[in-house]
């Protein structure tokens, strides 16, 4: 009967002995495995940046839009740069984006919620391509705008695309404002 006990212990500690080699064979596969999943993949950043004036006195009631015409493309430019072609393009996305505020003493803490669309002289309507909603009472001079997931590529395979940018405000605008947009799209690739 010892020998019973003796080996049902050894088959209880062989177990956990295997059960852990499989916690700790999961544990080194996860990060690698998150890993994989990093990155744009292939293609190149298409970088812009834009400025505009917000006026002073604007009211909390309306929604407040400031339109950005004939931006453009620099598609030659940017395809010669990373020796690719148009047909290379598979899609186009909305990375990254701020604004920010030039020269003044204020912060953005009048602003309430921004959306910005991508629209051409053919389709007025547009896309959203960035938006944040409920801005922090202390963002300071700069907001960082959450890109929406749309494909552009429509916008941006022309000579030049436009932009508006609308405002919600919490509070009146308290002076003018020189605003810069700095906007970045990704164009991945075949």
């Amino acid at each position: 009967m010892i020998s019973k006990n003796s080996r049902i212990f050894k088959d209880a500690v062989n177990s956990n002995n295997l059960f852990t080699i499989i916690k700790v064979t999961l544990f080194l596969a996860l990060p690698m495995l998150f890993s994989a999943c990093k990155g744009d993949g292939l293609g190149f950043t298409m970088t812009y940046q834009q400025d505009f004036e917000i006026q002073a006195g604007l009211g909390v009631f309306d929604t407040h839009v400031f339109l950005i015409e004939d931006v453009p493309t620099n598609m030659a430019a940017f395809l010669s740069t990373n020796d690719a072609n148009e047909s290379d393009i598979t899609a186009i996305i909305p990375r990254e984006a701020e604004l920010s505020i030039n020269f003044a003493n204020i912060d953005f803490a009048f602003v309430r919620e921004v959306v910005v669309e991508i629209y051409s002289d053919d389709n007025v309507r547009g896309t959203e391509i960035f938006y944040r909603e409920d801005v922090p009472l202390n963002t300071g001079i700069r907001i960082a705008l959450i890109p929406s997931l749309p494909d552009i590529q429509e916008f941006l395979m022309a000579d030049d695309f436009n932009i508006r940018v609308e405002l919600k405000l919490r509070e009146f605008s308290p002076s003018f404002i020189e605003t810069r947009f700095d906007f970045q799209f990704f164009a991945k690739l075949e």
